[in-house]
C-alpha cells in the first residue's frame, strides 16, 4: 500500500466580508446560546428548517423528488450536467433533511456541472445508531444508477453527514466499489464521550453542551469505537481522493486531521484546508457567505480535477 501524507493550506478569500461578519456574530450571540438551552429536538428542527428555506438557491437548477432506500430525496441537475455527487447532510443526527441543504446542494450543482444527489436518513433520538449509517450505506448504494453515464459517483457530506458518507464509503470500499472524489465539510468522525476536551477550541456555532447531548441521544450506548459510528476507526482501502474543510478552533477539529492521516495511510491523496473565522459547517451558508462561497469553489475545483 502507497502510504501518503495529507497537504494542508489555508482557506483564506482575503479580508473578511461584512457579509461574514454578520453570520458569525449571529452564529457567537444568537445560534449558540440557543443551541445550548434543553429545549426539543422538535423546535431544534423547526429553527434549522427555517434557516434552509431562507437560502438563495442558485438559478437554472432543476430539482426533482425521488427515494433512495425508500427515503425521501432529491436530484439537482444542472444546465450541463458533467458528474455526479451524493451529499449526506448533516444536523447532528437529529436535525436537517435534504431540503435544509438543498440551497447548498444546488451551488454546488451549478458551479461544478454536477447532478447532486440529496439522499435523507432517519434521525435521533427516535431512531438512535445504527439506523442513519444505514440508511446512508443503502442510499449510496440505490444512487450508483443514478446517471451512470456521467462517470464514477462522487461522495459529500458535512458534519454529521460527513460522519455517515465515511462509514458507508468504507463499507462500499470493502465491497470492491470504486468513487470519483470525496469532499467534506467539517466532518465528525470521533464519536468518543471519553474524548479529551480541546483546549485551543474557540467555536463560533456550539456550545459544548449540545455535543455531549447529540452523542448521547444518537449514540444510545453503542461502542465509540465502531468503525460505522467513529469512522477514524475504519479501513479505507481504495478509498478516492478527498477534500476536507473545516473551521480553525472549532470543536471539531481534530476530527478533520484524524480522518485526514486515517485516509492518507490508506493510500488515498488527502487535502485540508482550514477556514480562521468561520463557525462548524460554513459551506451551508452558499449563496449568502462569500467565505462560504469561496470554499464551495474550492470544493469544485477539486471535483473538476478528480472528475474531468
Amino acid at each position: 500500500m502507497d502510504v501518503k501524507t495529507p497537504t494542508h493550506d489555508m482557506l483564506d478569500p482575503g479580508p473578511l466580508h461584512w457579509r461574514d461578519r454578520l453570520i458569525n456574530a449571529g452564529a457567537r450571540y444568537l445560534v449558540r446560546p440557543s443551541l445550548g438551552l434543553p429545549i426539543p429536538w422538535s423546535v431544534h428542527r423547526a429553527m434549522f428548517a427555517l434557516g434552509g428555506a431562507l437560502r438563495r438557491r442558485a438559478k437554472g437548477v432543476r430539482v426533482e423528488k425521488t427515494t433512495l432506500g425508500g427515503r425521501p430525496a432529491l436530484i439537482c441537475t444542472p444546465p450541463t450536467p458533467q458528474r455526479r455527487l451524493v451529499w449526506v447532510h448533516g444536523g447532528g443526527f437529529t436535525v436537517g433533511s435534504p431540503r435544509t441543504h438543498l440551497a447548498m446542494a444546488t451551488h454546488i450543482a451549478r458551479a461544478a456541472d454536477a447532478v447532486v444527489i440529496l439522499p435523507s436518513y432517519r434521525r435521533a433520538p427516535e431512531h438512535p445508531y445504527p439506523t442513519a449509517s444505514g440508511d446512508t450505506y443503502v442510499a449510496i448504494g440505490e444512487a450508483q444508477s443514478i446517471r451512470e453515464d456521467l462517470g464514477a459517483l462522487c461522495l459529500g457530506g458535512d458534519s454529521a453527514g460527513g460522519n455517515l458518507v465515511l462509514g458507508a464509503l468504507s463499507r462500499h470500499l470493502a465491497m470492491g466499489r470504486r468513487f470519483g472524489a470525496l469532499v467534506l465539510s467539517s466532518p465528525a468522525t470521533i464519536l468518543d464521550p471519553d474524548r479529551p476536551v480541546p483546549q485551543q477550541a474557540n467555536d463560533i456555532l456550539f456550545p459544548l453542551s449540545i455535543l455531549r447531548r447529540i452523542g448521547r441521544d444518537y449514540g444510545n450506548g453503542a461502542d465509540p469505537k465502531l468503525p460505522t459510528f467513529s469512522p477514524v476507526y475504519a479501513d479505507f482501502s481504495g478509498a478516492p481522493p478527498t477534500l476536507v474543510h473545516c473551521a480553525r478552533g472549532e470543536w471539531l477539529e481534530e476530527d478533520t486531521d484524524t480522518i485526514a492521516e486515517r485516509l492518507a495511510s490508506a493510500g488515498a491523496p488527502v487535502h485540508v484546508e482550514k477556514a480562521a473565522r468561520a463557525p462548524h459547517a460554513f459551506h451551508f451558508m452558499a449563496g449568502a457567505s462569500p467565505q462560504a462561497d469561496h470554499a464551495v469553489a474550492r470544493m469544485v475545483a477539486f471535483l473538476q480535477q478528480h472528475t474531468p
